[in-house]
């Protein structure tokens, strides 16, 4: 078991793997591009001289969600044959003096499509068994924001191409396709850009605004700057060594009832510091066995629990699974919905078979270590540069639960850090009821939310956009 397994084995046991389909050579023209007889042709694809051998593809999106708002799906194409699907909803609420915000959905994993934000999550159209088909979400994020759901890395949901192993190539990826993005629709720059995501996420983010970072500093007058207003992490994996360590309290001394026996929980601490040595010698050695032996040790002390405790479900601690399918990230419904060629047709989409999660992208990033890393640091010079930072946590979840996700965040070493530390959770109300604790200093918040699991928004959908409005409209949260 690697070290995610609590994230997303569950999910992938339910999906088969299929090898990366093999991608079409880059091209510019219009005509090599074309989706098939049965589909027409793409409305716009786009290059620039800027980014050679880079182009978009897109076209409207019709007949999967009738949410009434201007949408749109295609490829984001990068020069090394790396083919990035996305599914854009313009926001229903547009300002009348600039664009309205945009948000960059990411779902974790690694490996797993952000098809499951959109259509199990926070988009603006819910899938539904009973419809056999889409409903309208009224809680969908896009009340107010523009919202992107990008499939990535590479060979994650439905996009394809040469594979990448690590957050901070991803990263690489996701700064080249973001200024083709505005380069191809430049209406959407003034609002703003919002890079949100949740579980491996975690990682994610923060190499993507690190990489944002490097690459404004770096453009000088010749080249437009990435526009990056703020990041969120909803209930991310950022630094195993400080969240692993609250894994048992969360255990058998949280807020809710125990999920384990006593002496599991006391188990799992007395395995820990096994679990630290071993990581920290897999950081200072960069030693392939080193870090695989990290891996191996802490997913089997730290977190196998939850597979051998009468199927506890890893995602909300107020949950049993009958099943191991019960606790799906994304329901195997939704799954054989977007695998319909018919939906593939209307996303504009390649046809080809659709994973939820890929164990193949979540063995290489294992293999490769990045799943055992830390992404604090750059976490921490995110914050530092001035970006304003949003985390956000269930207080169900088990896997990043909030006891860890607190610690993480009181032990970032940034300028605020003393005064952070010393305020005082304030109460976040939504109407007349306590939805959460939040605190804030500067350009960081933290936001506990009361009775939610591993995707908050699923769980809390009224509370969690009352959260996201308050975000991008810089109001408090008391």
């Amino acid at each position: 078991m690697n070290l995610l397994v609590s994230i997303s084995a569950i999910v992938l046991a339910a999906s088969v793997a299929v090898g990366a389909p093999t991608s079409d050579a880059l091209g510019v023209t219009k005509d090599h591009w074309r989706r098939g007889a049965d589909v027409g042709e793409w409305e716009n694809v786009v290059s620039h001289p800027e980014l050679p051998r880079h182009q978009l593809r897109s076209s409207s999106t019709k007949g999967v969600c009738e949410a009434d708002v201007k949408q749109m799906s295609g490829y984001l194409d990068t020069a090394d044959d790396k083919h990035f699907f996305y599914w854009f909803f313009e926001a229903q609420n547009k300002p009348k003096d600039k664009s309205a915000p945009l948000i960059v959905w990411l779902n974790g994993g690694p490996g797993c499509s952000s098809m499951n934000g959109a259509l199990n999550i926070l988009g603006p159209c819910m899938y539904s068994s009973k419809a056999n088909g889409t409903v309208i979400n009224p809680y969908g994020w896009n009340e107010n924001a523009n919202v992107m759901f990008l499939d990535q890395p590479t060979n994650v949901g439905f996009s394809y191409g040469t594979s990448v192993s690590n957050s901070t190539a991803a990263a690489d990826d996701f700064v080249a396709l973001i200024q083709l993005f505005y380069k191809t629709y430049p209406e959407y720059y003034s609002g703003g850009l919002h890079v949100f995501g949740e579980s491996y996420a975690g990682h994610y983010i923060p190499a993507i605004g690190s990489a944002i970072l490097d690459y404004n500093k770096n453009a000088g007058s010749s080249k437009k700057a990435i526009p990056l207003d703020s990041i969120g992490i909803g209930n991310g994996l950022v630094n195993p060594i400080v969240q692993f360590k609250y894994l048992p309290k969360m255990s058998c001394d949280s807020i809710y009832p125990p999920i384990f026996p006593q002496q599991t929980c006391d188990q799992m601490d007395l395995d820990f510091p096994a679990c630290v040595r071993k990581i920290k010698e897999c950081e200072a050695t960069q030693s392939l066995t080193k870090c695989q032996e990290a891996n191996t040790y802490c997913s089997a002390t730290m977190q196998y629990q939850y597979l051998s405790e009468d199927l506890i479900d890893p995602y909300d601690v107020r949950r049993r699974c009958d099943t191991v399918e019960v606790c799906d990230l994304a329901t195997q419904a939704t799954y054989t919905f977007l695998n319909r060629t018919d939906i593939q047709q209307a996303l504009n989409a390649r046809e080809a078979p659709f994973q939820s999660c890929s164990i193949t992208v979540q063995a290489e990033f294992t293999a490769a270590n990045d799943v055992i890393r830390s992404y604090e640091g750059e976490l921490v010079k995110i914050i530092d540069a001035g970006v304003r930072t949003l985390i956000y946590v269930g207080d169900a979840d088990w896997l990043c639960n909030w006891y860890g996700m607190t610690a993480l965040v009181e032990g970032f070493d940034w300028h605020g850090k003393e005064e952070f530390n010393n305020l005082k959770d304030s109460e976040w109300n939504v109407g007349s009821k306590q939805a959460g604790e939040a605190r804030s200093v500067d350009n960081l918040s933290y936001v506990r939310i009361f009775e939610a699991g591993h995707m908050v928004p699923r769980d809390q959908p009224e509370n969690s956009l009352d959260m996201i409005n308050r975000w991008l409209a810089k109001k408090e949260f008391n």
